[in-house]
């Protein structure tokens, strides 16, 4: 992976690089010295990073973040006495506030879930693309949850799977208000918020939201989701948005 001269011209983020004057602090955790050295490399030609040190076990880096205290660790999860979201989970229990950044060749549903269940803010595989690992970095720091393209199409292909799918019968007889709020819960907005969007009240928008809910069988912020995107209900930049936020965990 390279870098072109100039790239730092601009930053990759203008918004994060408007919040925040100071480079923030990278740790780097991984068994392997060459990747250790060659992710250090890559983060370290970003004007907004700083790489203030690494480590090649889990005792180390719990020293290291004690020592260094960084913003964000990159940690593997394979490592010498570490098995699958153990690093996450003692990196989590020793330093609740620290961000962790999984990054990893694993890419299983199992993985991914005892990650974000550890403690981990983001998931990157390894072969992921360097502007991928920049945002999810970004975003780690910036302390929203991310994950790379590839991670981020696993977790919705379970999602989508996870419950039955909704009559089609149910989703046909959908009225343009309906589909109007069903697409506004899915993206998160309040009740309220979305009573002003309608011009309606908000002890009536809160009947007809449990109604609609009632009526298609959907029980969860999960479910409606799913069913969001079945219909098309959302753009691709909204399905990216509800993953990054965590907005189904």
């Amino acid at each position: 992976m390279t870098h072109d001269v100039g790239e730092q011209d601009e930053p990759i983020w203008p918004e994060f690089a408007r919040r925040h004057a100071q480079p923030f602090r990278v740790l780097v955790v991984d068994d392997h010295p060459v990747v250790r050295e060659g992710l250090s490399a890559l983060l370290s030609v970003e004007s907004d990073l700083r790489v203030v040190g690494d480590a090649g076990d889990i005792d180390t880096a719990i020293e290291r973040v004690r020592a260094l205290e960084p913003d964000v660790v990159v940690c593997d999860l394979w490592m010498p006495g570490c098995v699958g979201g153990t690093a996450v989970r003692s990196l989590c229990r020793e330093f609740p506030t620290l961000r962790v950044l999984v990054m990893t060749a694993h890419d299983s549903l199992e993985s991914i879930r005892e990650c974000f269940s550890a403690g981990a803010i983001a998931y990157v595989r390894k072969d992921a693309m360097r502007a991928d690992l920049l945002l999810a970095l970004r975003r780690a720091a910036d302390g929203m949850r991310a994950t790379c393209p590839s991670v981020g199409d696993i977790v919705v292909r379970n999602w989508l799977r996870e419950d039955a799918p909704p009559s089609a019968d149910a989703a046909l007889q959908l009225e343009p208000e309906d589909r109007r709020v069903l697409r506004l819960i899915a993206l998160g907005v309040p009740t309220r918020p979305i009573a002003d969007e309608l011009g309606r009240g908000i002890k009536g928008v809160e009947k007809y939201r449990a109604n609609l809910l009632r009526r298609l069988d959907l029980h969860s912020s999960a479910s409606v989701v799913r069913f969001a995107i079945r219909c098309n209900l959302l753009t691709p930049q909204e399905v990216d948005q509800v993953v990054s936020n965590g907005g189904l965990s």
